[in-house]
């Protein structure tokens, strides 16, 4: 073999001709040598179950959300393929959500870092909610968008309307894209929103989807029709609040309403605080460092429903 003959197979075996080629060859090279020996490396499981090694290393951890960096191949090994030598295609794109096997969590990928040529980089985030949609369940990040509290005050009461707004980030199929519609009531976490704006502009794989806190309004849908049931015997039960009668200065409390729904919390001065509620528990908040008394109201179509008065006690 002649000198260029072995120059040109050298050449070939590190990417081809073009140095931007053997460029991306070397990076690739580096890449999975870090996959044997580096900290970083790590297994993601994909949603069709196929393990592959990749590096997940650190971005932005916030309150709000988690954010890291995976670098993975575009074609690799399958760690759990009947042939442990059979190159396959990884197919990673914005939008895929798997598992980090070492962690037992779940991360979707959110925003792809085009200038990487030689192997799929992109930005994930750590993807902790569920949503069912057609009987699947879909892993999502669902975090806050803003929360702008809107507080009234009038004479003796005070409260504050519903203002809590997030942003979800899903997968986008056909069954995804075709159930977020604006203004549905959607249910995550047991909590329920409605739907004010969807992104499907951004990306092709991606659902970004803005959401309102909301509560369930029962007049909203029309009746099913059903067979009467006899009148029950038993008496009708009062409503009463649950939860304790004396706090002291700055406790943080929860209180639960029984027999009675789709209603609404409210202070009778601002001793204290709602920091969060739906339409059966509220939490509260002491914010005086003084002794006294706050009464927490109930009320069902602006009509109060129950009353309790709790004692603030002195330190």
């Amino acid at each position: 073999m002649s000198l260029t003959s072995k120059m040109n197979t050298r050449i070939a075996y590190m990417g081809g001709a073009a140095q931007e080629s053997r460029m991306n060859e070397g990076k690739l090279i580096s890449l999975k040598r870090a996959l044997l020996y580096s900290y970083q490396a790590q297994t993601a499981i994909l949603e069709d179950e196929r393990e592959f090694k990749c590096l997940i290393n650190h971005d932005k951890l916030k309150e709000d959300y988690d954010d890291k960096i995976i670098s993975i191949p575009y074609a690799d090994v399958c760690l759990n393929a009947d042939d442990p030598t059979e190159i396959q295609d990884i197919g990673m794109k914005v939008g895929d959500v798997f598992t980090w096997k070492e962690t037992d969590t779940h991360w979707i990928v959110i925003q792809e870092i085009l200038e990487e040529n030689a192997y799929f980089r992109a930005t994930i985030r750590k993807a902790e909610d569920t949503i069912v949609i057609d009987g699947k369940s879909y892993y999502g990040y669902l975090g806050k968008w803003s929360h702008d509290a809107l507080w009234h005050t009038k004479k003796l009461n005070s409260w504050s309307e519903m203002g809590y707004e997030v942003v979800l980030y899903i997968k986008r199929d056909e069954s995804t894209e075709g159930y977020f519609e604006r203004f549905k009531k959607v249910t995550i976490n047991g909590r329920l929103y409605e739907v004010q704006m969807v992104n499907d502009v951004t990306s092709d794989t991606l659902l970004i989807v803005y959401l309102k806190e909301t509560f369930i309004n029962e007049f909203d849908t029309e009746p099913e029709t059903v067979t009467p049931e006899p009148e029950p015997t038993e008496p009708t039960l009062d409503p009463y609040i649950e939860g304790p009668d004396s706090v002291y200065p700055f406790d943080k409390k929860e209180y639960t309403i029984h027999n009675a729904a789709n209603g609404i919390w409210l202070l009778s001065n601002n001793k204290a605080t709602i920091s969060s509620q739906n339409n059966t528990v509220v939490n509260i908040t002491v914010v005086t460092a003084k002794s006294g008394s706050i009464d927490l109201i109930y009320k069902v179509e602006n009509e109060e429903i129950v009353r309790k008065t709790i004692t603030i006690n002195s330190l």
